[in-house]
């Protein structure tokens, strides 16, 4: 065994194919999804290095297998380290301990009688009898505060360290299934805490097995929040091996019939049944309310965001290829890693080591303006490689800013008394403003952020027990006790606050305290009104305006674009809120409609934008012009929208500026959706932008235990 390959996991994480088109022309497939190779680079060397980035979401550093199938049917062996090489490696036993034999090939496309057996056993009989359409039971697994949480039909229970999670909350599932439906099998609804959704069919000896979405609607034992699916055909579908897969962003969202209202009439006070799930090409739904990841019970300002490939020539993301089911093993079945698995050693495997070199063409580097970066650090794509001035010893490695076009405020480690400073300076010249020393025992868990608090903007932050607000011209704060594990949001319409133990009420800073706000089962808190309002939604197209401590209101039912299904919740300010919805001709899409508040009123509405649209891919610019969902920019006054370029996925946004990663770079664009370009350099590491002026950019880059901002001026 070499010394590569005692660190190669049993399981592969990916299945990468060579299939020949309908003119005989070879095509990338990485998990049944076609990839769209860059020009230049080989078809091999495009398929590890997407299997590369997708495994490094999930498995950052870590050795991969993959698992390769030529046109003619046959498999071998991958491993793919964290630097991106490939190397082959033996097939893993099989459940006797033994290796598989070397595959013979079949005919092209055909695959072999080994591989379609193997494939058969692999989708497997239901256990325990047939999958009935209601949902029994729902199974979560949330993140709070760096601790895993899991409920069972929104009841929280105790894990166990060591233990797998998703097994301990299947058992329980089990145990409460017996209580009225023993010795059957019964349908659980299984939520991960990025927001994917599993339907599964849990047998009677608690063997589970994922199953593919209803196939007719059915009332549901779960609130309306967990609707059950609609008919779907899925493919392949199969729980993760190991660590989760990667979330499907080409969804088949089910057809609906919406009722159709005047676009222009408010929106008029009604319950509506719950919408069926919306699936993607494996038949398994995508989440489409707001309670997960960067969502209003999170509150997690810095969304996390998927890394995009660094070609720009990419004309479409890897993850929303269509699917294809044609010839050869399942992934499920490869994925099983032992029996049934085929292996090819020697030419087969050759191809996929060629051309790792890197062939992005070079070009001139933007001229210097100030002091040029330090060695090892260098500047988003399209900005100059230099700085005007910069901001040392950063409290943190992602730091957040509150930044205005004249103002700058961030934290910085407190030499003198050894905690945190909250510094204010010009954002174009980094002259300090003022500073104030944060409590020495001070952990800051939210902000800086620029907020609105009774109508007056503030700088706020959140400690493990204050919430505190800062004047824009410095002076002592305004403070107000948290209690332990509150939910804290500091968005652009004010502070809202959630407490874990308690899901029928939210929190909002008005009228110079804390006030509770009844909040609906099953709906989010988005935002907060002047007038003390909060304005909660579901996935449903539903929306409550709560003014009262204890008891909820009727909810309001958003006007949908004609021909269009709702959709999820994407973004909310003081005065309006975006949601998507979903086009019934074209599923893969999203429709942006955005909404006055309180009114609820459409006032733009965008054309299909393709991939879909969530809250984690949408940015919104700070005086709300503009905007980027997925790979479009959007213009929030008149609904034109335009893509700007095939792999973008916004990771921040000034009122001049976004930022995408790409691969190991970043990307930059306009206010007017302009890619200026791909990265000229892949040396070294790239500042991370946080934000920005018409002027400058402020990037963030760490050199050993210190974390900088530069200011990169946005002109050369």
């Amino acid at each position: 065994m070499t010394e590569h390959e005692h660190d190669v996991p049993p399981r592969p994480a990916f299945v990468l194919q060579v299939r020949n088109d309908a003119n005989g022309a070879p095509t990338a497939w990485l998990d049944d999804e076609q990839l769209t190779v860059p020009p230049g680079v080989g078809i091999h060397r495009a398929l590890i290095r997407a299997a590369r980035r997708r495994a490094d979401r999930t498995q950052p550093g870590r050795t991969i297998r993959v698992t390769g199938m030529t046109q003619d049917g046959a498999t071998f062996h991958l491993a793919i380290g964290p630097d991106g090489e490939a190397w082959e490696v033996p097939a893993p036993p099989t459940d006797d301990g033994s290796t598989p034999a070397p595959a013979t090939t079949a005919g092209a496309g055909g695959g072999t009688a080994a591989g379609a057996a193997a494939a058969r056993a692999a989708g497997g009989a239901t256990p325990g009898g047939p999958v009935p359409d209601t949902i029994a039971h729902v199974i979560e697994l949330q993140q709070h505060d760096d601790r895993l949480v899991g409920l069972v039909d929104d009841d929280e229970i105790p894990l166990t360290r060591g233990e797998d999670p998703y097994e301990e909350l299947l058992r329980e599932a089990r145990v409460r299934a017996d209580t009225h439906d023993r010795g059957n099998t019964v349908r659980v609804l299984g939520r991960t805490p990025d927001g994917r959704v599993w339907h599964i069919a849990l047998a009677p000896d608690g063997t589970p097995q994922v199953v593919g979405p209803a196939h007719t609607p059915a009332t549901s034992k779960v609130p309306p929040a967990h609707p059950a699916a609609a008919a779907a055909e899925p493919v392949n579908a199969f729980r993760p091996a190991e660590t989760p897969d990667e979330p499907e962003a080409q969804p088949a969202y089910v057809d609906h019939e919406p009722d159709h209202q005047p676009e222009d009439a408010e929106a008029t006070e009604r319950l509506t049944p719950p919408t069926a799930a919306l699936t993607d090409d494996l038949g398994r739904p995508i989440p489409t309310t707001t309670t997960l990841t960067h969502l209003p019970h999170d509150f997690d300002t810095a969304a996390e965001t998927e890394p995009a490939v660094d070609d720009e020539d990419y004309q479409r993301d890897e993850d929303n290829a269509p699917a294809d089911d044609r010839g050869g093993p399942s992934r499920r079945t490869l994925l099983l890693g032992g029996a049934g698995a085929l292996v090819l050693v020697g030419a087969a495997a050759a191809g996929f080591f060629a051309f790792r070199d890197d062939d992005t063409a070079t070009g001139p580097t933007p001229a210097v303006t100030g002091t040029p970066l330090p060695d090892g650090i260098r500047s988003p794509a399209g900005l100059p490689a230099s700085y005007l001035w910069s901001v040392v010893k950063l409290s943190d490695v992602s730091p957040q800013l509150a930044v205005t076009e004249k103002q700058l405020v961030c934290t910085v480690d407190n030499d003198t008394t050894g905690g945190t400073q909250l510094l204010s300076l010009d954002a174009h010249t980094g002259k300090t403003q003022w500073k104030a020393d944060l409590p020495v025992e001070a952990v800051v868990a939210h902000g800086p952020a620029l907020v609105p608090v009774d109508g007056t903007d503030a700088i706020l932050l959140s400690t493990q027990t204050q919430l505190l607000a800062y004047p824009l011209d410095g002076g002592d704060p305004k403070t107000w006790p948290l209690e332990p594990k509150w939910s804290v949001g500091l968005t652009r319409s004010g502070v809202i606050l959630t407490k874990p133990d308690d899901k029928d009420s939210a929190y909002i800073l008005h009228g110079d305290k804390l006030t509770q706000r009844a909040l609906p089962k099953g709906a989010n808190p988005v935002a907060m009104l002047t007038d003390g309002s909060l304005v909660a939604t579901d996935s449903q197209g539903r929306v409550w305006l709560s003014k009262d401590a204890k008891k909820a209101p009727k909810p309001k039912q958003l006007q949908a674009p004609k021909g269009t299904t709702p959709g999820t919740f994407v973004a909310a300010t003081g005065d309006q809120l975006i949601t998507a919805f979903v086009p019934d001709d074209d599923p893969t899409a999203s429709l942006l409609r955005a909404f006055s508040l309180p009114k609820l009123r459409p006032r733009v509405t965008t054309e299909p934008v393709k991939p879909a649209v969530f809250p984690s891919n949408f940015m919104l610019a700070p005086d709300e012009s503009w905007a980027v969902g997925s790979n479009v920019w959007v213009d929030m006054t008149t609904g034109d929208s335009h893509v700007i370029t095939g792999q973008w996925s916004p990771i921040a946004m000034s009122q001049d500026n976004c930022w995408s990663m790409s691969g190991e770079n970043v990307l930059t664009a306009t206010d007017q959706g302009k890619s200026l370009g791909p990265a000229k350099t892949t040396s070294g590491q790239v500042s991370i932008p946080r934000g920005g002026t018409s002027k400058v950019a402020f990037c963030v880059a760490s050199v050993g235990s210190d974390t900088t901002l530069y200011a990169v001026p946005l002109k050369e």
